[in-house]
Parts: C-alpha cells; structure tokens; sequence
C-alpha cells in the first residue's frame, strides 16, 4: 500500500548486529538504532521509548495520542510531538485522527511498506540514471558487471 505523503521520507539505514538478548524491547532499540532513529542527541533514548509504548497500543488496535503519550512517559506533550514527527518521517508509525499507530498494523507489515517504498525510490532511480546515461552517451550495457 503506497503512503500519500505531504512530506519526504528520511530513513538512515545501518547494518548493525541483531541483540544478543532475546527481548522486544532489544529488537525494538535494535530496529531504532539500524533505521538512525536513535541519534546520540537523544541521550534519554525518547524516540525508542515512544517506539515501543506505540506498539505496545498498536497490538490493540487502539494506537495513543501525544497527550496520553506524554502524561505516561512524564514528558512535554512538544518533546513527544518532535519524536513522533522523526518516527512519522522514517514510515514507521502514522497518525490516525488524534492517536498514532505502527503504520502496517503490525511490525511485520510496517517493514514490508517500508521495504515497499525503497523499492519504488530505487526504481524511480534506476529510471533516472538509464535518462542520464543516455543524456552521455553511457553505454546501455555494464562491461564491468559482464566479467565480475
């Protein structure tokens, strides 16, 4: 499913190793940390709180608002807002009326549309760079790729 989007996507992706410790709450920092969520800014590790108090609501198709979100993590309801907002930025939660939810419904769908978006990004670019190669009079074949 494509998102309709106002604003660009921003996702930073690190290759980090999955957590030793078998937790949610480890794979949960894990998944903030490999997707640039977590940022060293952020020394109290809000965004990864917020994360994972949203899909903890999420399993119960209630989803929360930044109200409620703030009172239970003892925060300023702008301290949550700007975290949601680098949360909504890299596809992985959505604001529905007042709450915000794991944008797929679950985290398994949330990745797929994620994985979905890069794949039309890349497309997108592929589609520009063949424009640009003709532009320069690249040759449509790799001679670099036929002999690796």
């Amino acid at each position: 499913m494509a998102v309709s989007r106002s604003y660009p996507m921003k996702v930073v992706v690190r290759d980090l190793d999955a957590p030793f410790e078998d937790s949610p709450v480890e794979y949960i920092k894990w998944v903030c940390k490999s997707l640039g969520i977590f940022t060293g800014r952020d020394a109290n590790k809000t965004a990864i709180t917020l994360f994972r108090v949203i899909v903890e609501k999420s399993e119960c198709n209630y989803g929360i608002s930044s109200t409620e979100l703030a009172e239970e993590l003892c925060m300023s309801r702008g301290a949550v807002i700007n975290q949601l907002n680098k949360l909504i930025e890299c596809g992985l939660i959505r604001k529905s009326g007042r709450n915000y939810t794991l944008r797929g419904g679950n985290l398994t769908r949330t990745m797929m549309e994620i994985r979905g978006d890069f794949d039309r990004l890349f497309e997108r670019l592929e589609k520009a760079e063949t424009y640009m190669d003709n532009c320069f009079g690249f040759p449509k074949e790799n001679k670099i790729y036929k002999t690796l």
